[in-house]
């Protein structure tokens, strides 16, 4: 009878101590007539037992082992932002109305510069000189040309507006009703005042047998009036937009404007009459009657009423 040796590659990992110690990797098997019985494996299910060293959050083996950088940090404070101050919310009472006007006076002050240059440029020439101011009222169109229309209703527009509010201050609730209404009626009053003093320096200077000063008096009044007409819309603008109240920006900046131009406009009037060789006597009348008797008798009514 012959035998052969054949040999069994056992796996250790999953036989267990007792079969390792039995079979030891390699099996010497006896070939024999009977049939071969092989040992029974028991296979046995791998037990960790070092349960320390495996993360359980992400599952990774051997965390101990991974390199960690130190990394060097440190906490801050959240520092709190000092105000300097405290916004306070300004309320005015202004209506879109007023807006609008405003608006419209602005509007016609960038057509009339950019529609009537040169005459725009002419007429603020005319208010430092007054050879110029001459070389304009011999021309055809004086009183009606399109930029003295356009700086006349601007001149109407916000002194109208400026006359709105100084009727509350001064009380005129009695007399004129507040919002748009009343607005127009002090439109319409201004006007009808400008036009009847218009009327009655033709007629006393037609009297007075001196009507060739009388386009050259009444240009150069509304040149003066247009100028202040312009001055009031960033007067308005600071009434309505500002901080300020319109009591300190008619005491400081309104009343001395208007003091300044009606005494340049008495000036320009003093030199008109000096010009065309009128006496002063008749010069001093003239100042008083169609500019000074005219302020004193509405600061009569509307102030002192």
């Amino acid at each position: 009878m012959s035998f052969f040796i054949t040999y069994q590659v056992q796996d250790s990992s999953v036989i267990g101590d007792s079969a390792k110690n039995n079979l030891n990797g390699l099996d010497l098997i006896n070939e024999v007539d009977d049939s071969i019985e092989f040992p029974v494996i028991k296979k046995y299910n791998k037990v960790i037992n070092d349960t320390s060293s495996i993360d359980t959050f992400y599952g990774i083996k051997n965390q101990k082992y991974i390199p960690v950088r130190e990394v060097e940090y440190s906490t801050s404070t959240e520092t709190v932002i000092e105000k300097l101050f405290t916004p306070t919310i300004i309320s005015r009472e202004i209506a879109g109305w007023q807006i609008i006007i405003l608006l419209m006076s602005i509007i016609l002050l960038g057509i009339s510069k950019a529609f009537s240059r040169n005459r725009f440029n002419l007429a603020i020439k005319s208010l430092l000189n007054y050879g110029v101011a001459q070389e304009v009222t011999r021309e055809e169109k004086v009183f009606f040309h399109r930029s003295n229309v356009l700086l006349t209703m601007i001149h109407l527009l916000t002194a109208s507006l400026l006359l709105y509010h100084i009727k509350e201050i001064i009380n005129l609730s009695n007399l004129i009703s507040d919002g748009f209404f009343g607005f127009l009626l002090i439109l319409f009053a201004v006007t009808i005042i400008y036009i009847v003093k218009y009327i009655f320096s033709q007629v006393l200077f037609f009297v007075l047998n001196d009507v060739s000063i009388i386009s050259e008096y009444i240009f150069n009044v509304s040149l003066f009036n247009n100028l202040l007409g312009v001055i009031f819309i960033p007067t308005l603008c600071l009434s309505y937009f500002s901080s300020f109240s319109f009591s300190v920006i008619l005491l400081y900046l309104v009343i001395p404007l208007s003091l300044i131009t009606f005494v340049l406009r008495l000036i320009r009037l003093f030199v008109i009459g000096k010009t065309k060789g009128i006496s002063y006597f008749y010069i001093f009348l003239y100042i008083c009657t169609l500019e000074i008797l005219p302020l004193v008798v509405l600061f009569r009514i509307f102030i002192f009423k």
